[in-house]
């Protein structure tokens, strides 16, 4: 049936379609929100003989499309053209393009208009040609093999070098997208977005931060794309400045944007900033979805606020998995097992069904709550009861829930029992138990299982020598540092943040370059002192 808007149209039908010249019929195409409303007015239309004009029947057969039937757009178009009734003018190929490229099986169609419109170039204008272009790129033909139509348009438009540019960008060529861009005779604001969502993808930060802040203008798009590099490359502090710059400028910011901000909080602990963005949420009158209802728990989660997390989670109805799973992860996070596991009974109860990532979070709550034979049953219920086949992250957890307990014997026979091929996680979480019980000759086998998978990861240098400084086997912690040396790793310098009065301070081991270096540091010698005059020795 028709919605109630169509039938209120159609209840006057008389008044809109009496005179033969009245464009009202298109609006009427246009009320239409399925292919079965559609039907019913096309049939109206046809009884009211409306259908003798090219215009009347560009729209049907945009309409039909546009309501999720492109098959009944092509079968139209190709049988009023073979009868005769319509001759296609500039509009209508652009219709027909656009129908062919809803799906992959028109692919011998869309190539067929082609031929129509080499035959007589002339007849149809640049729109037509672009059409073109997009309908191949969403074909799947690599942009390279229509660079051609680009160069033998007669007049291509910024529209027709945008299509070009866009097909290198989706593939992920940034190289040859910039070459395109700079050949450009003119370049508009989907140009600039393009080439700065590129680089983003690409993980390209610095390229994308110069493109940035060269645009000659930005629109929300824009902005948002260049947030979500800077999240990519870890870089909250950058993300929350141009926030800030965003709402001097008065861009408006959208519910995706305050997501990724939300997460931006979370990656620094920011819970000031973070607060503030949710008053602005509530302020804007926002609706919380899921998404960002889960982005919410995230935040005040990982910023320390797990009984804030709590209560925006149990005063959202409609939960998805995603947002049950943050909230377990959560809890897992600030060691919370017996609780993560009476949340996860209550997920059950509720009828989600849980995922691959729900499991995770359980694995891990229970290694860190040293709830082993509940960490085991899950495992177990994970493949018996909800069909779900582990991966190398499930027995990675499996194999820290047990080092962690103490059961490295145990461990280790798991990994060799896996049905998989152990890599640098699971033997990276049996090293760590060796470490942490003082298991060192266990610590010699996997150091070299481990430096062998990967032996440039700094991380398994670090673990090793941090193992022998533990027993006074100093020879060869300085050992493990001296290959390093050798091998040309280098350690990431460990970065830590901290938030006063809503502004993030980041400092990275050896860096001096905050503006209040030598302050801090005073600070810092000071406490160091105080340590050392109250315990007789320096214990950091």
């Amino acid at each position: 049936m028709l919605s109630s808007a169509s039938s209120s149209q159609l209840c006057d039908s008389k008044s809109i379609l009496s005179p033969p010249s009245s464009p009202h019929y298109s609006s009427l195409l246009q009320l239409c929100q399925s292919p079965k409303e559609l039907a019913q007015v096309h049939s109206l239309l046809i009884k009211s003989s409306f259908l003798n004009t090219t215009f009347a029947l560009n729209s049907l057969i945009r309409s039909y499309s546009a309501v999720g039937n492109p098959i009944t757009s092509l079968h139209l178009f190709s049988q009023l053209t073979r009868d005769a009734v319509m001759v296609p003018d500039k509009f209508t190929l652009t219709f027909v393009l656009n129908a062919c490229s809803r799906c992959s099986t028109f692919f011998p169609f869309g190539k067929q208009v082609h031929t129509l419109m080499v035959k007589t170039p002339n007849k149809f204008p640049t729109q037509s040609w672009n059409s073109l272009m997009n309908f191949y790129l969403k074909a799947g033909v690599h942009p390279t093999q229509l660079s051609f139509l680009l160069y033998s348009m007669k007049n291509p438009d910024v529209v027709s070098w945008n299509c070009l540019l866009d097909g290198y960008v989706k593939l992920g060529d940034m190289e040859s997208a910039r070459k395109v861009f700079d050949e450009m005779p003119s370049r508009d604001v989907v140009s600039w977005t393009s080439m700065l969502v590129g680089f983003a993808s690409a993980n390209l930060i610095d390229e994308a931060r110069q493109l940035f802040y060269v645009m000659p203008s930005k629109n929300i798009v824009s902005w948002s794309a260049m947030v979500g590099a800077c999240m990519r490359a870890k870089e909250y502090s950058e993300a929350l400045a141009l926030f800030r710059e965003m709402e001097f400028m008065g861009v408006g910011v959208d519910k995706i944007m305050f997501t990724q901000l939300l997460s931006a909080c979370a990656g620094l602990g920011a819970i000031e900033q973070g607060r503030w963005i949710h008053a602005q949420i509530d302020k804007r009158q926002i609706e919380i979805d899921s998404h960002l209802c889960t982005s919410l728990v995230d935040m005040y989660a990982k910023c320390g606020q797990i009984d804030e997390a709590y209560n925006i989670f149990k005063g959202f109805n409609n939960k998805k998995v995603f947002l049950w799973n943050s909230m377990l992860g959560g809890l897992a996070m600030h060691s919370k097992g017996k609780e993560v596991m009476n949340l996860f009974y209550e997920m059950c109860e509720s009828g989600i069904k849980p995922n691959e990532i729900t499991f995770i979070c359980v694995l891990s709550a229970c290694s860190h709550s040293g709830l082993v034979d509940e960490g085991l049953r899950s495992f177990g219920r994970m493949i018996r009861d909800h069909g779900i086949s582990p991966t190398i992250e499930h027995y990675v957890c499996v194999v820290d829930l047990l080092g962690r307990a103490g059961l490295i014997d145990k461990a280790k026979k798991f990994i060799e029992e896996m049905p998989m091929a152990a890599n640098g996680d699971v033997w990276r979480a049996l090293l760590s138990a060796c470490k942490l019980h003082g298991k060192v000759k266990l610590g010699d086998e996997v150091e070299k299982m481990l430096l062998e998978l990967e032996p440039f990861d700094h991380g398994n240098y670090v673990l090793l020598s941090n193992l022998y400084a533990k027993v006074s086997r100093w020879k060869d912690a300085a050992r493990m540092r001296r290959v390093m040396k050798d091998k040309g790793v280098r350690k990431v310098p460990g970065c830590s943040s901290i938030e006063v009065h809503g502004t993030v301070h980041e400092f990275v081991a050896g860096d001096q370059s905050h503006p209040l270096n030598l302050q801090i540091y005073e600070v810092l010698n000071e406490l160091t002192n105080q340590i050392f005059e109250r315990d007789g020795h320096i214990n950091l």
